[in-house]
């Protein structure tokens, strides 16, 4: 049998496939031999049957070959580089250099589009990287992993510029704790309520951190719900060895309870210009005619600008001297409405058509992951893709509060460009691996089989 298995697997060109093909061939043969042997033969006799049945080991291999070849995702990658490129060109376009801005105006936003462009390149860089990693090593070191990346997050924000009060390098960068709390959640597989009660202290934490590192509530309620969702998904599919029902009650009640409790005694604690002025925020949004010249501004002038727009082309009276133009925010939040007022609606629609697809691309890499770690992995940076597009899209339409949120990939920086390269460089990755690693090449046991049939022509 041994040699059998050999002759198959030397047959197989990515050497990280054969270990687990061995395993499922030994397992095929050995659960066929055992069936022989309750008809009375011998256990040698029993498995030299099996090994017969199975057929031409060359043949075979070079059929398992075919199976487990990397893949590359061209799609995604097109859509990622066209993104990209586009994204850069509008920011240049709709939102920096104008007629006002003259000879140094243009000099200074060709300058950006460059710095931009670099850091592009090194996106393009980080996605290819995280490309050809194996992002197995997620599921292998993920507590290493999280506690490293707070360390150096840490680290950043004490090193970078201070804008506002907030530090915009980390506004994005903390998102990379939903993937790495995937990772960490696969580690804790099979270890019953504690690994359960240990991954509901991990997410608090990491609510804690987000807040502290990016300044902003909501970037930590948006990493907390989605690492809600996955502990969810985590025990749906039985990695702790609880019971479900059960432990889904305990979870949800208690991660609900705990952050209304915090918001409840950071509203009473708080002075109460704080208060005022976060209600006043969302009065604003509700009802922005009552406060036109000042909170509400913003919303005014979108419901303005979208009333007038045309469905191709720049609206009536367009110019970038313009009081509607100027009246929104030239910043990477509000790039769709720009777009609508430069160039119409049907581009408008076109760019979201695109989003849409991109969201529904990486939906489909997560639903044909039958791997566990992928899945998960693979499902972190869906929802975090689709809460950016669906949170953006509304704010430029005026219907959802304005929030740090950043369209992927038509956002500037050097946070975000990066964070969404390392999320496609991840979903790239598991695609690649998708017949290659199975939970057995990430944990060395079993976790799950593939039966193999193979059956003669």
């Amino acid at each position: 049998m041994e040699e059998f298995i050999r002759n198959i697997t030397e047959q197989i060109r990515c050497v990280r496939a054969r270990e687990a093909v061995a395993k499922e061939l030994s397992d095929h043969i050995l659960d066929q031999a055992a069936a022989y042997e309750k008809d009375g033969e011998d256990h040698e006799a029993a498995v030299a049957q099996a090994v017969r049945e199975m057929g031409d080991p060359v043949e075979i291999g070079v059929e398992l070959d075919r199976i487990h070849r990397p893949q590359m995702d061209v799609k995604m990658i097109v859509m990622v580089l066209l993104f990209s490129i586009g994204g850069m060109l509008l920011q240049y376009i709709v939102g920096g250099y104008t007629p006002m801005d003259g000879v140094n105006g243009s000099s200074v936003y060709l300058s950006q589009l460059g710095r931009q462009g670099l850091i592009l390149l090194l996106s393009f860089g980080v996605m290819a990287g995280m490309y050809f990693l194996d992002y197995s090593f997620i599921g292998r070191y993920g507590e290493v992993i999280y506690w490293e990346m707070t360390v150096v997050f840490f680290v950043i924000r004490m090193m970078s510029r201070e804008v506002n009060g907030r530090h915009p390098v980390m506004l994005m960068l903390v998102y990379l704790y939903i993937p790495v709390y995937a990772g960490l959640l696969y580690q804790l597989r099979g270890r019953g309520y504690g690994a359960v009660i240990k991954g509901m202290v991990i997410q608090i934490l990491t609510a804690g951190f987000v807040y502290y590192l990016s300044d902003i509530l909501h970037a930590a309620l948006v990493v907390y719900l989605i690492q809600m969702v996955l502990m969810v998904l985590a025990v749906c599919r039985g990695w702790f060895q609880v019971n479900k029902r059960d432990a889904v009650i305990v979870i949800v009640t208690v991660l609900v309870i705990i952050p209304l409790a915090v918001c409840l005694i950071v509203l009473v604690t708080s002075p109460q210009e704080a208060v005022n002025f976060r209600l006043h925020r969302m009065l604003a949004w509700l009802h922005p005619e009552a406060d036109p010249y000042g909170a509400g501004y913003t919303y005014v002038w979108i419901r303005e600008g979208l009333s007038q727009a045309k469905l191709i082309g720049a609206y009536d009276g367009f110019s970038f001297e313009s009081e509607i133009v100027w009246a929104i925010p030239r910043t990477d939040p509000f790039i769709l409405i720009q777009i609508i007022f430069s160039f119409g609606i049907l581009p408008a629609l076109l760019v979201i058509a695109a989003f849409a697809a991109l969201v529904v691309h990486a939906f489909r890499i997560v639903k044909r992951q039958k791997n566990q770690l992928g899945f998960m992995i693979s499902a972190a940076c869906f929802m975090v893709f689709l809460d950016n597009c669906v949170e953006g899209i509304l704010i430029n339409t005026g219907c959802f509060p304005v929030t740090s949120v950043q369209l992927p990939f038509l956002s500037y920086g050097v946070g975000s460009t990066v964070t969404y390269a390392v999320f496609i460089g991840l979903l790239l990755s598991i695609h690649r691996n998708e017949k290659i690693v199975t939970d057995y090449t990430v944990t060395g046991r079993p976790v799950w089989r593939l039966n193999i049939r193979l059956e003669k022509k």
